[in-house]
């Protein structure tokens, strides 16, 4: 190699030297001469890509959206693989209020590296906000791929792979058809089945995997149900998808067949049982018939039940699915439930609240997501907003999951931090039979589940470094008594999670309450609640409801809204808590940065958002902020 020429090495040195007093003025947050000193080096290198990506950095920090969006633009034009400048331009694009743009750049990212945890959940998080106002191929071929993936929680694939699939104006106007009168009034004439189209992949997934959050799905789903049970009845069904049919009784399983349904429908369902007791052939009558009803309480379960055990393990077809769910996933509960100890149980709300439970496991669910193994330091580094993170047992530490339901909680605890051993009660033994069955698919092995009442945990001879107990506490006759059980249980320095429902955020669900009867059905209970939420009000706050996957699962709707015991609280009640027990609040866990920023706009005196005080002033302007329960960590004082 050649020593430089004289100019080359001066050429070189001015490189050096503006990158050099480009970094001491970034790392003195004085973004705009940053950037101007960045400038400079892409005066004497124009081609170096990360010249660019670093005064878009620069400029971002400043304040300066578009001239970031054209820094990282060329970054990208230099060098199409460069991670971090895809990453930050789709950041850019999305801070502009440009969705769509940064979803493309988001599919880019993840593209590079399919593997990596943070460009694919930033990718699922742009698909979830994607309007879909016209087709986009490239979101299509992300979700097809994202639903293929086994480490994925595909209820958060669902709502953007139906929305996507919307996008077509066929199907749009299909939904559009299924919503008009619904639920109370009949199908519109015209109105066309959703098995009248072909049969989408991407619609298929989120029907056997998730819990379908959508009213104008459900809408659909609901007139075609029925359209199918009229027409096969009348020997007029014709040819249909059978994948179609069998994903409809997946999801209708997976919503505890909550779906409303008319008098004249159960009239047709005794028509199509006549029909199979004369021996009528009716084409796929146990598909039509699992819409509405258990499929193992079908006259044919022998067979089905013997088709179902010569399942390939691997086929996840929508039939494959139906079978296995409905025919041996119970009998496995079934048996895991019998594994268990018995634990006592004596409280009259405790033993009420088992009841609720058996007969409805909460929560439903279908995947988890694997992320990287953390230290619990780090992930509260990463929730709270306290400048550095409490100290906490990183080693091996020790978990309770006190009220842990069907496991979903439990298992994300188990699988998140590095060595851990985790322990997880609850008062139902379906709910712990149907987490246990789920730790065993998930190869989840550093969990114990057992069943037992908080309430009778006062000599339990473990210690916990770690207690969570998330929206169960206020499901007792008495939410403090409990706590202070739990609270027996922290080793010094010990940290717990609550979740406590708020009382502002809860009131306007009365009005849901006030018109479902008191007594009577459990079915047509949960019906009159969901009929009640479907009419209220555009703007109404309970509304929010129709975006929430408990919404549209009959266990979902009986913990949210008919619950057997239920106490709201504020953060004064907290405060005092927290006080009586000697527990150092932390801070909450909240669902999204900016409600933090606007805390911080109305009190900028406290930034870790730490004064309980100023959070209760706080949710009297804005009631509907803790909607999703106070979720909250604190720390023992001794």
């Amino acid at each position: 190699m050649r020593p430089p020429t004289p100019a080359a090495s001066s050429g070189e040195a001015a490189v050096v030297d503006a990158l050099r007093r480009a970094g001491t003025l970034f790392r003195a947050r004085r973004y705009r001469e940053a950037a101007d000193a960045y400038g400079e080096v892409v005066r004497l290198r124009p081609r170096l890509p990360d010249a660019h990506h670093n005064q878009g950095v620069a400029l971002k920090a400043a304040g300066h959206l578009a001239e970031a969006i054209a820094c990282f633009r060329r970054a990208v034009r230099l060098k199409p693989d460069y991670l971090a400048a895809q990453t930050n331009l789709a950041a850019a694009l999305e801070a502009k209020g440009d969705v769509r743009g940064g979803l493309e750049h988001r599919i880019d990212a993840w593209r590079l590296e399919p593997a990596a945890h943070d460009p694919r959940e930033a990718l699922i998080r742009a698909l979830r906000r994607c309007p879909y106002d016209k087709p986009l191929p490239a979101a299509r071929t992300a979700l097809a791929a994202l639903q293929a993936d086994p480490d994925i929680d595909q209820q958060a694939l669902s709502d953007p792979a139906i929305r996507l699939w919307a996008s077509h104006p066929a199907i749009r106007r299909g939904l559009e058809a299924a919503r008009h009168g619904f639920p109370g009034s009949p199908a519109p004439a015209g109105f066309k089945p959703i098995t009248a189209f072909l049969a989408d992949d991407l619609v298929l997934g989120a029907l056997c995997w998730s819990i379908v959050a959508h009213p104008d799905m459900e809408a659909w789903l609901t007139r075609t149900r029925h359209w199918l049970l009229d027409t096969a009845v009348a020997g007029n069904l014709g040819r249909v998808d059978p994948d179609w049919l069998a994903a409809i009784a997946v999801q209708a399983r997976a919503s505890e067949w909550v779906w409303f349904e008319t008098e004249e429908e159960r009239d047709l369902l005794i028509r199509l049982a006549d029909l199979q007791a004369a021996s009528v052939e009716t084409p796929h009558r146990d598909l039509i018939r699992a819409m509405y009803l258990p499929l193992e309480t079908d006259p044919k379960i022998d067979a089905l039940t013997r088709e179902a055990g010569a399942l390939p393990e691997d086929d996840r077809s929508p039939r494959a699915l139906l079978l296995r769910r409905s025919l041996l996933d119970p009998r496995e509960e079934w048996r895991l439930a019998e594994e268990l100890a018995p634990g006592q149980v004596h409280d009259a709300v405790s033993r009420a609240v088992r009841s609720q439970y058996e007969d409805n496991p909460y929560p439903r669910w279908l995947s988890l997501s694997r992320r990287p193994r953390t230290t619990l330091s780090r992930h509260l580094g990463q929730v709270l907003a306290l400048p550095s993170p409490p100290q906490a047992e990183d080693a091996e530490p020790r978990i309770l999951i006190a009220g842990c339901g069907t496991g979903r909680h439990a298992l994300q605890t188990a699988l998140r931090y590095e060595n851990a051993e985790v322990v997880a009660i609850d008062l139902s033994r379906a709910s712990l039979a149907y987490g246990r069955r789920m730790a065993r698919e998930l190869g989840v092995r550093n969990i114990r589940f057992a069943q037992a009442d908080i309430l009778e945990m006062g000599t339990y001879p473990e210690r916990f470094d770690v207690i969570e107990s998330s929206g169960v506490l206020h499901h007792m006759d008495e939410p403090i008594r409990g706590w202070r059980v739990l609270r027996r249980l922290m080793t010094p320095r010990g940290l717990m999670r609550l979740a406590f429902y708020s009382r502002r955020a809860r009131e306007p669900f009365d009005e849901i309450r006030s018109r479902v009867p008191e007594h009577g059905d459990m079915t047509g209970r949960v019906r009159a609640a969901r009929e009640a939420v479907y009419g209220l009000t555009e703007g109404h706050p309970a509304r929010a409801l129709l975006r929430s996957a408990d919404f549209y699962a009959a266990s979902g709707v009986r913990d949210a809204l008919l619950h057997t015991q239920e106490h709201t609280v504020d953060p004064l009640w907290i405060r005092q808590a927290l006080s009586d027990m000697r527990l150092r609040f932390l801070g909450f866990e909240l669902p999204d940065p900016a409600i933090l920023a606007e805390y911080r706009r109305h009190h900028p005196d406290d930034p870790g958002g730490l004064d309980l005080e100023n959070w209760d002033t706080f949710e009297v302007d804005y009631p509907d902020v803790f909607l999703g329960m106070y979720q909250f960590w604190v720390q023992a004082e001794d």
